[in-house]
């Protein structure tokens, strides 16, 4: 018993360190090993990540699609710490890329996850005007995309807004804030939970689209791709892809893997599937055009302060006005 109890401590202990590490902003999980079944996949990405999946696509394929490739696949899904994008030494473009969840205060205290994901709508309003104030140019993300692939200038101080999941308060809460501002965004929908409870209806996606906002694809169940097999993750990029067209009547051209989670096969079959650029979670600023199916961003949320926010950007320190509001 005496050599069991220290080696269990240790082990105790790191399980409640990575647990705190998980809980943080920004910190997500990384696996580089053979993926274990869905079911414990799938809680993983619950405790540390966002919303559940779903089940839309569960008898839509089964048995109408070949069996999937044998052998393990590689699962990417941030890492215990922030997780940086490579750099490489060719030319690079600078363009800080947000990512956003929810645009609202978190309805229960206690749920630190929600908390992270969640930014107050005067804390988001007091960013869009911290732009504004400091000269930022918040530029569609296509033209940044356009930018990063062939390496041309973009104006001073550039941003791209993108916000994941398609939450009702994007249309309600966001919305009228960016188009104070004369603002962009892109909102990369996931099209099985449209019309549920706390996400935008297909006429919210619409009229969002017919206001100037991209709309792009975040598969039809927020499943983690490289966890699942390839015949189902290609179903998911692809069919939320062809709903979002039918609805919208115009090609949709940009991806976000949700939970961060992706591989090599799922980059290839973004680009296969016609996708301009597919978005992960991983940090980094500063992008390249072998970058475009695993564009880095930033992630904002969790009560983020002025000041962090004005780091995060590249802008100057926010004014002493500009705190107190």
């Amino acid at each position: 018993m005496r050599s069991w109890t220290p080696r269990a401590a240790r082990g105790a202990s790191l399980a409640v360190l990575l647990l705190l590490l998980a809980a943080l902003p920004g910190v997500e999980l990384v696996r580089l090993s053979p993926i274990p079944g869905p079911a414990s996949v799938n809680a993983a990405a619950h405790e540390y990540g966002d919303e559940p999946p779903g089940l839309v696509a569960e008898h839509a394929i089964e048995g109408s699609q070949p069996a999937p490739s044998a052998g393990p696949r590689l699962l990417i899904i941030g890492e215990l710490v922030p997780s940086k994008a490579e750099i490489p030494s060719g030319p690079t473009t600078y363009v800080p890329i947000i990512l956003y969840h929810y645009i609202r205060i978190n309805p229960n205290p206690r749920d630190r996850e929600g908390f992270s994901l969640s930014t107050p709508p005067a804390m988001f309003a007091a960013q869009m005007q911290y732009l504004a104030d400091h000269g930022f140019h918040v530029l569609p993300l296509h033209q940044a995309v356009v930018a990063i692939k062939n390496h041309t200038p973009l104006p001073a101080r550039p941003v791209a807004l993108t916000f994941d999941d398609g939450y009702a308060d994007f249309f309600t809460q966001a919305v009228p804030i960016l188009a104070r501002y004369g603002f962009t965004a892109t909102n990369f929908v996931i099209t099985g939970r449209m019309g549920l409870p706390g996400f935008m209806t297909p006429s919210q996606v619409v009229a969002a689209d017919a206001m100037g906002f991209d709309i792009g694809a975040h598969t039809v169940d927020h499943v983690m791709l490289a966890a699942t097999s390839t015949t189902r993750a290609t179903w998911e990029m692809r069919q939320s892809k062809l709903a979002l067209e039918e609805l919208l009547g115009h090609p949709v051209l940009d991806f976000a893997y949700p939970y961060g989670s992706f591989n090599l096969y799922d980059m290839a079959e973004a680009r296969t599937l016609g996708f301009e650029t597919a978005v992960s979670t991983l940090y980094g600023v500063v992008h390249y055009a072998g970058q475009l199916f695993d564009l880095s961003r930033v992630r904002i949320g969790g009560g983020l302060p002025l000041t962090d926010f004005a780091r995060e950007v590249g802008g100057p320190l926010p004014t002493v006005a500009e705190l107190r509001a």
